[in-house]
């Protein structure tokens, strides 16, 4: 896999992210974002404060990373990207094929969804989701497999730029795919009563 064709495919899984929810979720009320299938389940509005949640925390650290490249050069370097054990691993964990249910570390755990004002949410969704679109651009000029990030459980484990975008990406995904799951058994919860 090739750093440049990466990015490319990375920018257009996020405007097709970006155009999902501005389309599924932002003409829904109030209610409608905070309606939970189960007590035990996540919302539409608690999914995507969870994303708000782990990637604000990924995108800083990025962002730091990007901020101290200086001069700009006059092309992007492509380059083949390398996984190695913590990045396989937390891909695999995240990847929306996967029906691995792990329990959200409490740091990244959103609160109830009575708690949480929709329209704030889903601006700050769309907000960080555009920045990594953008930022993307910009890290085009790092070296994705030398450059590493920290992750949720610690400055001791950390991943491989190429691997932390490939994550994120794929994390958006797999509970987009769960919100629009919600949405599915809202409108069938709705027709039944």
């Amino acid at each position: 896999m090739q750093k440049l064709t990466t990015i490319q495919d990375l920018q257009t899984r996020l405007s097709t992210i970006l155009q999902t929810v501005d389309r599924e979720f932002a003409p829904l009320s109030d209610e409608q974002l905070r309606w939970k299938p189960a007590p035990d389940r996540w919302s539409i509005v608690e999914c995507l404060q969870h994303l708000n949640l782990a990637e604000r925390f990924y995108i800083r650290n990025i962002q730091h990373k990007v901020d101290k490249l200086g001069l700009v050069q006059a092309m992007p370097t492509d380059q083949t990207l390398q996984s190695d054990w913590v990045g396989k691993a937390l891909l695999f964990a995240v990847d929306p094929q996967v029906k691995l249910k792990l329990p959200a570390p409490g740091v990244v755990r959103p609160r109830t969804a009575a708690d949480l004002i929709p329209a704030d949410v889903l601006g700050q969704f769309m907000e960080l989701q555009t920045l990594l679109h953008s930022l993307l651009n910009k890290a085009g000029y790092l070296d994705w497999n030398r450059e590493k990030v920290m992750t949720l459980f610690g400055n001791w484990v950390k991943i491989r730029l190429g691997d932390a975008f490939l994550m994120l990406v794929a994390h958006t995904e797999r509970h987009l795919k769960q919100a629009m799951r919600v949405k599915a058994e809202m409108g069938t919860f709705a027709q039944s009563n």
